[in-house]
């Protein structure tokens, strides 16, 4: 499911949509190129798009917080 890049300033500001999806960044890791529910789905989406280098990062969800305990 190919999408529209997404330009962010920062890798920790990722949109709400991507919450729980994988997502596919430029080699810069500057512009989000794809995204996709599996990462096989979004090496193919990558693959037919002929981005180059990405980088592949899976969002946290926006609904799960972890905590720890010392």
């Amino acid at each position: 499911m190919p999408t529209k890049s997404v330009a962010v300033k920062s890798a920790d500001a990722v949109p709400v949509e991507y919450s729980g999806k994988w997502v596919a960044w430029n080699s810069s890791h500057s512009r989000i190129v794809a995204q996709s529910t599996s990462v096989s789905e979004l090496w193919h989406i990558v693959k037919e798009q002929g981005i180059e280098d990405p980088v592949f990062e899976k969002v946290s969800r926006c609904d799960v917080r972890l905590m720890g305990r010392r």
